[in-house]
This record gives structure tokens, sequence and C-alpha cells, in this order.
């Protein structure tokens, strides 16, 4: 099977299942930046049209994101702060975005989903602060779909190029993309050492993306 026509059968329903997945809160380690990078490629190509993507992605984030944020409304602060200590979350970047959230409201939830290394404690921290649902559901899908259509963007101006050196190269292609994913690796194992964690792999591979995330704790 080519390519295209493997993406146009499942690239739009594993893209829904991983990123329903990662806004429930479940670490897979798959970046977001690099899969909404690729979902642009392929959407170049014409291997599925961008309403799917749309749709897919929205849903996918209203979803998880809901569900998410009434676990984390509900279970109380001494189990979400547990929880989030074991996929790298330290308690006081949630104590500070639930202090921001709080004070700040949607317009807060809006700002930290499009900031690198804040993405990952947003939505737990809008259900600590106990947000009104429509107002915070409203704000997360526009931050997210912000956040992600720009990857995608990006993907879809190099999609042309992309696509016809991954038919030609696959194999150098695939090869570039783990070495990217391997440099992102890089950077978090060492914003580990320095008290990162593991949501800021899982949520962008990209170095510039965790940099922007170990500058932004320095300042803190």
């Amino acid at each position: 099977m080519e390519l295209s026509s493997f993406s146009a059968t499942y690239g739009v329903l594993a893209i829904f299942v991983v990123m329903l997945l990662k806004e429930i809160g479940v670490p897979i380690p798959v970046p977001s930046d690099l899969l909404m990078v690729g979902a642009g490629v392929q959407l170049a190509t014409g291997a599925y049209s961008g309403v799917a993507l749309f749709l897919a992605l929205a849903i996918a984030v209203f979803i998880g994101a809901s569900i998410q944020y009434f676990l984390a409304r509900s279970a109380g602060r001494a189990v979400v702060y547990r929880l989030a200590a074991m996929v790298g979350l330290q308690a006081e970047m949630l104590d500070r975005a639930v202090a921001r959230l709080a004070a700040g409201g949607s317009r807060a939830v809006f700002l930290g989903l499009n900031i690198p290394g804040a993405r990952a404690a947003v939505i737990p921290a809008a259900g600590l602060a106990k947000l009104g649902f429509v107002r915070f559901a409203l704000a997360t899908l526009a931050g997210s779909l912000v956040f992600y259509g720009w990857h995608v963007a990006l993907g879809y101006l190099a999609g042309p190029a992309a696509a016809a050196l991954i038919e030609r190269y696959s194999l150098g292609v695939i090869a570039v993309l783990v070495l990217l994913a391997l440099a992102g690796l890089a950077v978090w194992l060492w914003m580990r050492r320095r008290g990162g964690g593991l949501r800021a792999w899982t949520e962008a591979a990209c170095p510039a993306c965790l940099a922007i995330t170990a500058a932004r704790r320095d300042r803190a």
C-alpha cells in the first residue's frame, strides 16, 4: 500500500485516537508537534481533507480535555498532585498554574495552551481552580487549535516537497525524523536533570520548544 493510500485510510483516525488519549492526560510518547507537522504534510498531499483533520482535532480536544478537567475537578487536590507527579508535573508548576487560571480565567487558559511547557499543567489546573466549564471548553478549543494549527501549517507549507522526499527516500526521511526526535529527547534529558518532566517530551519533541520550556523554568 502506498503512503498516500495508508494516510487516507488511517491518518485521521490515528490522529484522533492519539490526540484524544493525550488530551485525557495519558503520556503517550508521541510528541504533539511532530504529529501535527506530519498531519500538515499529509494534508498537502490530499491524503485527507482539512475539514476532516479540523473535526478530528476539535472533537479529540473537546472530549479529552473535558474528561481530564472533570477528573481533576472531582478527584481533589491530593489525588491530582499525586498523579501529576507520576508523569513529571511538579507541584510548584501546578500551584502557579492554578493561581494564574483562577486570576485570569479563560484568557489564561488560551494563553497557557500556547506556551510550550505550560500546556501540560493548564487542564488539570483549570479543574482544580474550578473554572466554569463552558468558558474553559471554549478557551481550550481555541487555544489548542491555534497551537496545533501553526504546526499543521508548517507541515502543509513543506508538504509537496516533503511528500516527494518521503516517497523517494523513505528510509532517509525516517532517519531525519528519528534524529529530530532524538535531538528533542536530548534536550528533554537535559531539562530533566534541571527539574523538567516527562510531559515536556510527550507534548513536544521540537528542541526549540523544549528550550523555551527550560528558559521559562529558569526564570520561575
